[in-house]
């Protein structure tokens, strides 16, 4: 099948609305093959786009899956590489904010929506609307700001046509009740604090910032090398411990102790990065860990009068992994709150577990007071 060529002539008419999208599409049915501008095209149907949303959903949340879907497709807009070379071949150099008009005016003759229009631009400033998106119409039933498939691209175009990092946030959204979707699109880094910052608030996932290369031995989260640990560590290293030194001396001292360090140092670890406040170092701290698998914190309580923070945890890998027992078994959480609490207020800190799942509790709860000498 011979492509059908494309010329400059061709993409100013369609800059101008003189000619549109269905001039340059050819469907072979038979042969399975729909092209756009030469370009090997399929159809998006509904029910796909819904479905990569509810995935992400299943293992997150309506709003954390939004931002996967914004970060699957920054990669599809980078492809935009290929587009911006032709157009230079054919002499056309469109400033940045051109480019992303002319994409996206082809991509919604092909179903993504209404037409774009601009709203504003400077340099490293981008702001575009557009009535409706194509998620937006197919999310609508959520009732809240859909658009990650849009952030995302734009981004990710905008990045492939500029050599330069672009941050977009969507401001109001047709799913969300707007009367259109608005994007703003800045030109600038996104620093570690900010991720890390997103996490902590609930408004980001560790997922997004995981980049997994395991054939060479590689994850590293938010930039830094991390390792994947199974649950199975705690018993594991429970029973080899209990045998070199015995149980009560493995359980209350050892680990506990060695955790406790381990706190210090991932406290010590958000400082050097920038943050400051004791309240927002623990929460950020539990927010880590919590999305790394090792709790889920349910809830945390300050009691004045005693001088005694009450952290309550669910799903204690600690505690699922070394089963029934009859007395408080999660010595290594215990020592890791205290390095935690310890660190960020810099104080003196005994953690204790007062409850326990592997005991029959509902859950895991931990008292950490001021350690007196």
């Amino acid at each position: 099948m011979e492509r059908k060529k494309i010329d400059r002539n061709d993409i100013e008419a369609v800059i101008k609305g003189d000619k549109d999208i269905t001039q340059f599409l050819e469907i072979h049915p038979g042969e399975g093959i729909t092209s756009a501008f030469g370009v090997r095209t399929s159809s998006n149907p509904n029910y796909l786009l819904r479905a990569m949303y509810e995935m992400n959903e299943r293992s997150l949340n309506r709003k954390l899956a939004v931002q996967m879907m914004r970060k699957l497709y920054r990669s599809v807009g980078m492809g935009a590489t290929g587009l911006n070379m032709f157009l230079k071949k054919q002499g056309l150099e469109l400033k940045p904010h051109e480019f992303l008009l002319l994409a996206f005016k082809l991509q919604h003759q092909q179903g993504w929506g209404a037409p774009f229009e601009l709203v504003s631009q400077s340099d490293d400033k981008i702001v575009v609307k557009t009535k409706y998106t194509f998620e937006s119409d197919v999310m609508k039933d959520w009732a809240m700001p859909v658009c990650g498939v849009h952030v995302g691209w734009m981004e990710g175009v905008l990045d492939a046509v500029t050599g330069k990092n672009w941050v977009g946030e969507e401001i109001t959204c047709h799913a969300a009740g707007g009367d259109a979707c608005e994007f703003v699109f800045t030109q600038r880094g996104v620093t570690w604090n900010e991720r890390a910052e997103g996490i902590r608030k609930g408004e980001r996932s560790l997922t997004e910032f995981l980049e997994l290369k395991p054939l060479e031995g590689k994850i590293t989260l938010i930039e830094e090398p991390v390792i994947m640990v199974p649950r199975m560590l705690f018993s594991s290293m429970m029973g080899s411990m209990s045998k070199i030194v015995g149980e009560a001396a493995a359980g209350g001292v050892i680990n506990y102790r060695a955790y406790m360090e381990l706190g210090t140092q991932n406290i010590a670890f958000f400082m050097k990065m920038g943050i400051k406040v004791p309240n927002t170092l623990i929460d950020m701290a539990l927010a880590f860990y919590g999305q790394m698998g090792w709790f889920k914190v349910v809830k945390m309580d300050w009691n004045e009068a005693k001088k005694e923070k009450i952290i309550t945890l669910d799903n204690s890998a600690e505690a699922e992994s070394l089963g029934k027992n009859d007395k408080p078994s999660c010595h290594c959480t215990s020592g890791l709150l205290a390095g935690i609490v310890s660190s960020a207020f810099n104080v003196r800190v005994q953690g204790k577990e007062i409850k326990c799942k592997s005991k029959g509790d509902q859950y895991c709860e931990f008292s950490l007071t001021n350690k007196t000498e």
